[in-house]
């Protein structure tokens, strides 16, 4: 088992905010009304290190939502990705896999003091990406949102379960992954408008990985 700890800070810049704070940062938790779209694109850097090297990865996903009805949403993801390892000449850049959700309500409740949801979702990578970066195989995921947003703070969960390598065809070693999100944010006016906020997001993200060859010992 492979079990790691990550904490994000990530900063929202808010026009026309809402009465409520900004919520999770991660794709699954955008949720536009019925009829609309949602269009989001981020910048995202991440380093690795140990004894032998230092890896850079730099993303840039542009994700589109759109919401079918009050209870349903699909989403859809496209992500760059240029990836570089310390002292080699390693360079993986392209497009990533495509990546498509479903969200469906589950329990939403709506009062003047706070907004409390559950929606569970369904979700896999298509294996379209560039040959440097893509999985090369299908990815499925079953996943659980939890959101309490009471008016200007927001507390959010998000846990999934990932199967990996449903095909058989993955290059890496990866085993099932099972993840869990947890978000606290609040929506901070400036100059005392709410016209105009930002909204710092803490994110901590624990993630278990099964290692492949645990897998193929207990089929």
């Amino acid at each position: 088992m492979k079990s790691r700890l990550i904490y994000l800070l990530v900063l929202f810049f808010c026009c026309h905010a809402k009465l409520f704070a900004g919520g999770i940062s991660v794709d699954a938790g955008i949720t536009p009304p019925q009829d609309r779209f949602i269009m989001r694109t981020q910048y995202r850097h991440m380093s690795m290190s140990n004894s032998m090297m230092l890896m850079n990865t730099n993303m840039m996903p542009l994700v589109l939502a759109y919401g079918v009805t009050p209870g349903f949403t699909v989403m859809a993801r496209g992500m760059y990705v240029h990836q570089t390892v310390e002292n080699t000449s390693n360079v993986n850049k392209g497009l990533n896999d495509l990546y498509i959700l479903s969200k469906f309500r589950l329990y939403r409740k709506n009062t003047a003091n706070y907004v409390f949801g559950i929606a569970p979702y369904i979700a896999t990578n298509v294996p379209l990406g560039s040959k440097e970066i893509s999985d090369r195989t299908w990815n499925p995921k079953l996943g659980l949102n939890i959101s309490y947003r009471p008016r200007f703070f927001s507390i959010d969960v998000s846990t999934s379960y990932m199967f990996s390598n449903l095909s058989g065809k993955q290059v890496s070693k990866m085993g099932n992954i099972f993840s869990l999100n947890t978000a606290f944010s609040a929506m901070i006016p400036l100059k005392g408008k709410l016209s105009n906020a930002i909204s710092p997001v803490l994110e901590l993200t624990y993630i278990n990985e099964k290692e492949e060859d645990e897998v193929n010992m207990s089929t």
